[in-house]
């Protein structure tokens, strides 16, 4: 989920860059989550904006410096390049050029691209906290699914709010969100194309990823279970 690091962890300016990126990951998780949930604008205000461009300017910041400090920087640039597309300040950039008015679907996607990468940078405090390959690698699969289903719940939040009228509160829509992830299905309607997108491919997750968990858990059990 996050970029390769390229930094060994000992460099004092490593530290530093993922302290700064750890901490802009966190104010854009918290302020894009009271924005959506309580401001119930989609558009985000002019402090807001400004915010926004200071975290992705660390992100950035992380992202050259794993170009810097790559042994083969192109290739590493091209494999990563997902994450520097996340970290533009892509309605910074629009406001710049003076775009224009742009769709509300489009404004939210480029609203919510920081909040991938941020959700990205907090991984790695995560991880860093698990000893065990095997358990990290089952601790990923977790925070991948959480991380998506809040996702998926934020965007569907904002669409459906206000044209659903069984949508009327986030908790609902992370209700919604859940139930699809785990392929239960939520007794819930999406009205709007994006919540409709997000209805088919919150389920296709959770195929994909829950028969991991079972893996998991069946090897758990045998290693813990006497040999016959």
């Amino acid at each position: 989920m996050k970029q390769q690091n390229t930094i060994s962890p000992t460099n004092p300016f490593a530290r530093v860059l993922n302290l700064l990126t750890l901490l802009g990951s966190l104010v854009i998780l918290i302020t894009l989550s009271h924005d959506i949930i309580y401001s119930r604008n989609y558009t985000l205000s002019n402090s807001l904006l400004h915010l926004q461009l200071y975290v992705c300017l660390v992100f950035m910041a992380d992202w050259v410096a794993g170009v810097t400090f790559a042994e083969r920087p192109l290739r590493w640039a091209i494999r990563n390049l997902f994450w520097l597309l996340v970290s533009l300040p892509w309605l910074n950039i629009l406001r710049l050029i003076d775009a224009g008015d742009i769709s509300k679907q489009l404004y939210l996607v480029l609203k919510c691209l920081p909040l991938i990468r941020g959700l990205s940078g907090i991984y790695p405090a995560l991880q860093s906290a698990t000893r065990p390959r095997s358990t990290r690698i089952f601790l990923s699969y977790i925070y991948i699914t959480l991380a998506i289903t809040y996702l998926s719940a934020l965007l569907f939040f904002c669409e459906e709010e206000g044209l659903n009228h069984a949508v009327d509160s986030f908790g609902t829509a992370l209700w919604w969100a859940g139930l699809n992830v785990t392929t239960v299905g939520a007794p819930l309607f999406a009205v709007t194309v994006t919540g409709k997108i997000l209805t088919f491919l919150l389920p296709a997750l959770g195929m994909m990823l829950f028969p991991i968990f079972t893996v998991y858990i069946t090897n758990l059990v045998e290693k813990k279970s006497p040999d016959k």
